[in-house]
């Protein structure tokens, strides 16, 4: 098959794998941050020089110039996977193809941006990814098919999103070589069921611990902040700056103590006051000492 494959990351990554093994023809498109270096996540660039797969990084995939050049390689499918680029209409309409999206959420739920973070923040049971056609408006179109992972009480956001990449990767498999049969599997979303979150809307550039808040916002916060090496979310503990790793909810009554301060520490974690009650901090990491283990950590904070 002569496929464009839009993406970033590890299921990108693994997809163009995947597509390879198989003696298809990929033209990878990435996107203009990846200069090609190995981080928390591998180089979608890096990846196609290896896997010999030729590879663009256009400023504007909608310009008109580069449309005409993708229409010219005659695709059989386009498919984005986290690509960061809103691919319009009249890319759509040149191609004359299948236009595909694997979205990291189970749509209509979380169109958009950091779906991954709404979900655990909004308290979902459910996570998963969804293979949906293109249209104009972002991640509405038609689904081919989904895949959900469970979310478990103690997850943190970067828990679900490695649950959600790997669903995301089988999803591919199984839907390959994407069949006429399988493309004509259209279901339209419910957008009386829809939501969606725009740049911005979840504010990660602030990550202190409001203790005010109630349990049943704050933990599902405090969860969906925790996503190393990108962020965790902090508090001030008897004067300690303190980044959280891992929480899970603790019974207890807090109406004798002052929200963020410390109720007990014992060797499960740091019990600490919100309005309604209290919250266990089981991993913490003290950013100013990133090599003490956070079990010494917690034998230094007084109760």
């Amino acid at each position: 098959m002569r496929i464009i494959l839009c993406g970033k990351n590890a299921t990108a990554v693994s997809c163009l794998e995947f597509l390879i093994k198989q003696g298809d023809q990929v033209w990878a498109i990435g996107t203009g941050g990846d200069d090609g270096g190995e981080g928390w996540q591998p180089s979608f660039k890096s990846a196609a020089a290896r896997l010999g797969a030729a590879f663009d990084q256009p400023a504007k995939i909608n310009d008109d110039a580069f449309v005409s050049r993708l229409e010219a390689f005659k695709p059989e499918i386009l498919i984005s996977i986290q690509y960061d680029q809103i691919v319009r209409e009249n890319l759509f309409r040149k191609l004359g193809a299948p236009c595909l999206n694997l979205h990291f959420s189970l749509l209509p739920r979380h169109r958009g941006v950091a779906p991954i973070a709404w979900a655990v923040c909004s308290g979902d049971r459910e996570a998963g990814a969804t293979l949906h056609h293109m249209v104009e408006s972002i991640d509405a179109g038609d689904v081919i098919t989904q895949r959900a992972v469970s979310i478990r009480d103690d997850d943190t956001a970067r828990d679900v999103y490695d649950k959600v990449s790997e669903a995301a990767f089988e999803l591919f498999k199984d839907a390959y070589p994407f069949t006429s049969d399988l493309l004509q599997q259209r279901l339209p979303q419910d957008r009386t069921k829809a939501s969606y979150h725009r740049k911005g809307d979840f504010d990660f550039s602030n990550r202190r611990i409001d203790w005010n808040q109630p349990l049943a916002d704050l933990l599902p916060w405090i969860r969906a902040m925790i996503f190393p090496p990108l962020q965790l979310p902090e508090t001030l503990l008897n004067g300690r700056r303190l980044q959280v790793v891992a929480v899970e909810h603790k019974m207890g009554d807090a109406k004798n103590h002052k929200p963020g301060s410390v109720v007990r520490v014992s060797s499960r974690g740091i019990d600490v006051a919100a309005c309604d009650g209290t919250i266990r901090l089981t991993e913490v990491i003290d950013p100013e000492k990133p090599g003490t283990a956070s079990a010494a950590l917690m034998k230094e904070i007084p109760a």
